[in-house]
């Protein structure tokens, strides 16, 4: 088919404008046709493109050997090749056999520089840097680098996109940068990574601390990974003042603890008293995105023995969690990003825990139903001022939903539930499902729960004997919106009937 619309196009082609082709593919009835067959095929391809002006040409279709290529090459057009992956590997491999700058220039032009699917020896990527202007992208996982290339790969790094960037990749390249202390280098660097420095998992020293510090300081609006990362004690002081030039900082749950330390430790040191907070605080705050997550689901590592294990968090810790909230509690950025606080997989004993009740009301919190039991035990335990207050404080950190589904409430929970709702008036959501209710348990509670717009309380033991209460308290309190009660021990449902606020098939 190419061959005779090649003949048609030059019979009746003649001095016509020529016709401009977004897309041409290329497709045989066999993927590998004989050689003289795809040889033609291709001869009246470039014949094709010397009368058309074709600007992708697709030949993903077929293998085709390398050498066969060089004709398309040599087009003089706007051309752009597709190719597929084992015809790409080849044709690299040819045109850097041929160690021409202008076939170099051209083969990565028609290919856009990307070589992502490509396996290259360090000699290809770096003669094919030398011979062209091009910029290249490559796949790191699948171009090992090893450490002795990284100094002569600096120099052409701002041509150099680098996809799937290995942690220990960056290492190295930032402490060759440092010990050549070229900050030019740091901006290729970054161009090259997206502006990500992704230490994942690595043990650094005081020296790759040093080069870590020095790149930061040639930077704006990075991006750094610490996930896992181990950084020797003393130096994250040295990192903390640079987080200014940090968009996005990723680190571990263990980590994020020891800045969190180490930030509130410099607010001692500085004795500066309220307001203004020390700009670390607002710095490491900003670049964690207002998150603070001590949960293990969220990023977990696969190498950790155990990685549900539960974080003890400390008296210590919760109060370097308070510090650094409560010195920033006024500023702007604090009022504007409400700081998520997820306590999830997290083991706090009340006397740490208590550090945290003066935050609440600066906080989403997100915690397992055992710290919001203790936490509803502690917010009791106040005078009727610090009742109220701490009360209003945990309703807003909930975001006025309280899930307590699925865990066993006993009298004295009941109880405690039962003085928050009374002094909140917040809280627009109770799932108190699966929690193993009876009669007795609601009693407490009955009285207080109009103040809630959604009340769940399916698959408990309440009978028959509350139907009148339940009834009377819905019917006089219009803002109640639904209550479920579903799989309870209710045997007479025609009460409920009446009014479609009520689920319970």
């Amino acid at each position: 088919m190419a061959v005779k619309l090649s003949r048609l196009v030059r019979r009746t082609g003649r001095g016509a404008t020529p016709l401009t082709v977004p897309e041409l593919s290329l497709v045989l009835k066999s993927s590998q046709p004989p050689e003289r067959v795809l040889s033609r095929a291709l001869s009246s391809v470039a014949s094709l493109l010397r009368l058309w002006r074709v600007q992708c040409l697709d030949l993903t279709d077929l293998w085709i050997q390398g050498h066969s290529l060089i004709t398309l090459l040599c087009h003089q057009g706007p051309l752009s090749l597709r190719l597929n992956s084992d015809t790409l590997q080849q044709l690299t491999v040819v045109v850097y056999e041929a160690q021409d700058k202008d076939l170099t220039q051209w083969f990565l032009e028609k290919v856009g520089g990307d070589l992502t699917s490509c396996r290259l020896d360090w000699e290809v990527l770096l003669s094919l840097l030398q011979h062209s202007t091009h910029n290249i992208t490559v796949d790191l996982r699948k171009n090992r680098l090893l450490e002795k290339n990284i100094s002569d790969l600096l120099p052409f790094l701002g041509r150099v996109t680098l996809k799937r960037s290995s942690s220990s990749f960056v290492k190295s390249s930032i402490r060759h940068i440092y010990d050549s202390r070229d900050s030019d280098c740091v901006s290729s660097l970054l161009r090259s990574s997206d502006h990500w420095i992704n230490l994942n998992s690595r043990e650094l020293d005081r020296v790759d601390c040093t080069a870590l510090c020095f790149t930061l300081q040639h930077s704006h609006q990075v991006k750094v990974n610490l996930l896992w990362t181990s950084i020797p004690p003393g130096e994250i002081e040295s990192i903390l003042p640079l987080l200014e030039r940090v968009s996005q900082l990723s680190v571990d749950r263990k980590l994020l603890l020891s800045f969190l330390q180490c930030c509130a430790a410099s607010q001692v040191q500085e004795g500066a008293p309220p307001p203004p907070p020390p700009p670390t605080a607002v710095w490491l705050l900003r670049s964690l995105h207002y998150r603070l997550d001590f949960s293990c689901s969220s990023s977990v590592d696969l190498s950790a023995q155990d990685p549900g294990e539960a974080l003890c968090l400390t008296t210590d810790h919760c109060r370097a969690i308070n510090s650094v909230l409560k010195q920033n509690q006024h500023s702007t950025q604090l009022v504007q990003n409400q700081v998520q606080l997820i306590l999830r997989d997290c083991e706090v004993e009340d006397r740490a825990l208590r550090e945290l009740l003066p935050i609440l009301h600066i906080v989403k919190l997100s915690s397992s139903k055992a710290l919001l039991l203790q936490l509803l035990d502690l917010v009791c335990e106040g005078i009727e001022e610090g009742l109220l207050r701490h009360t209003e404080s945990l309703c807003r950190a909930l975001n006025g939903e309280l899930d307590l589904s699925e865990t066993r409430l006993d009298q004295k929970a009941c109880g405690s539930l039962a003085l928050v709702l009374e002094h909140s008036e917040g809280l627009s959501e109770l799932d108190l499902s699966h929690c193993q209710l009876t009669d007795h348990h609601l009693q407490p509670l009955i009285t207080h729960l109009h103040k809630v717009q959604v009340l769940d309380l399916s698959h408990n033991d309440i009978t028959d004997a509350l139907t009148d209460s339940i009834l009377q308290l819905v019917s006089t309190n219009t803002s109640i919106h639904t209550v479920r009660l579903f799989n309870n021990r209710i045997q007479d449902r025609r009460p409920f009937l009446t009014d479609k606020r009520f689920n319970i098939w």
